[in-house]
């Protein structure tokens, strides 16, 4: 057994034994006779937080072993199918069950309130366990910008570490199948442990299974252990829009104008605007190392415009707050000058009837859907 192999068998058995005290509680609700079926039923009903993360697990490792074996290899990742798990964690203690004829069944009453506290117990914990990640997904746009590939690309034909950290960092701020793929890809191909953690983040966050590979041993290179951290600021980032083709290279949909006290609101709108396929620019998600509000000066006026000149469109979206925000109007003024498809966003929120004449000059629309998306 080489080395990989163990390593797997250590993390699979450190896993089942989770499933110890839930499989321990299924087979106290057990009938006299049951079967596999029966146990692993009630398994998903009580616990359905572990059956997805079950489930999630056998999905990454069984494609991990499909990776192999399609490249000739030893198959090395024998995560076992859900159902079969389940059976496998109860195997001893519902033999020893079904032989102990002396053992106490529980009145159907007393089945239906003990399933009553584990759900709710259950319950919480899956609510926790969501929130964490929903919390997490709130500013990942999830939707593919169309500069994914030619980032990828980048990031395995270059040898700069900091451009390399730079393209996960960016990545980092979407969700797809491509992007996850690059970041379990990263796992697996960089040397650096420092690129390696950043990897683990991005994949943890976003409530997908992860294991962290080990350093490589042999003769390592001094770049191996170097921990890597870009310089940030509206500065460093000015810099880059002007000299780094990665930054040149971007493209947006849509940037929306807005005040940061309606940042909820702001959220629940882009997260529409990427279901119908647009991706969005806004300051504290696409920029969030460089443009923090402590930090404005001279150079964000200058980031900001060259954001709506890579932005097709452009959204001022308008509440009572917008109209006291000078970044706003000044934001909306040089889109205007730019010949942008401007659109006013007016707030379910906003009670303002008298809409300012400055606005009343662009296209007005209270829904996503009647938005048009025009080619530069």
């Amino acid at each position: 057994m080489g080395k990989t192999k163990r390593q797997f068998n250590k993390i699979y058995i450190k896993y089942k034994k989770k499933f110890k005290n839930p499989i321990q509680q299924v087979l106290m609700l057990m009938p006299q006779t049951f079967s596999g079926d029966n146990i692993v039923n009630t398994f998903k009903e009580l616990y359905p937080y572990m059956w997805d993360d079950l489930n999630k697990q056998y999905k990454f490792w069984h494609n991990k072993n499909v990776l192999l074996l399609r490249h000739c290899r030893k198959s090395r990742y024998n995560f076992r199918k859900p159902y079969n798990f389940i059976l496998d964690c109860a195997y001893h203690s519902a033999k020893k069950l079904r032989k102990d004829k002396n053992r106490i069944i529980l009145e159907k009453d007393e089945v239906g309130n003990l399933k009553n506290e584990i759900k709710k117990l259950s319950k919480s914990k899956f609510n926790k366990r969501k929130q964490k990640v929903d919390g997490t997904l709130r500013f990942i746009q999830e939707i593919e910008p169309s500069y994914t590939s030619f980032f990828i690309d980048r990031y395995f034909n270059t040898y700069d570490l900091h451009q390399k950290l730079e393209i996960m960092r960016e990545l980092s701020k979407y969700k797809s199948s491509n992007i996850t793929e690059f970041f379990y890809k990263v796992n697996s191909c960089t040397r650096n442990f420092s690129l390696k953690i950043e990897a683990q983040n991005y994949i943890q966050s976003i409530g997908l299974p992860f294991m962290l590979r080990r350093k490589k041993k042999g003769k390592k290179n001094y770049n191996d252990n170097e921990i890597i951290k870009n310089n940030s600021g509206p500065e460093v980032l000015k810099q880059r829009l002007y000299v780094d083709d990665l930054e040149k290279v971007k493209r947006f949909d849509i940037f929306i104008s807005h005040n940061s006290s309606d940042m909820n609101q702001v959220v629940e709108l882009y997260k529409k605007l990427n279901t119908k396929g647009y991706v969005v620019y806004i300051d504290w998600v696409n920029d969030k190392y460089d443009l923090k509000r402590e930090w404005c000066n001279a150079s964000t006026s200058e980031i900001i415009k060259l954001r709506i000149h890579q932005s097709k469109n452009f959204i001022i979206f308008l509440t009572e707050s917008t109209l006291k925000s000078q970044w706003c109007s000044w934001e909306l003024g040089y889109a205007d000058a730019l010949n942008k498809k401007i659109y006013v966003y007016i707030s379910p929120t906003f009670k303002n009837k008298d809409i300012p004449i400055l606005y009343k000059s662009y296209t007005e629309i209270k829904s996503v859907d009647e938005i048009i998306i025009e080619n530069y």
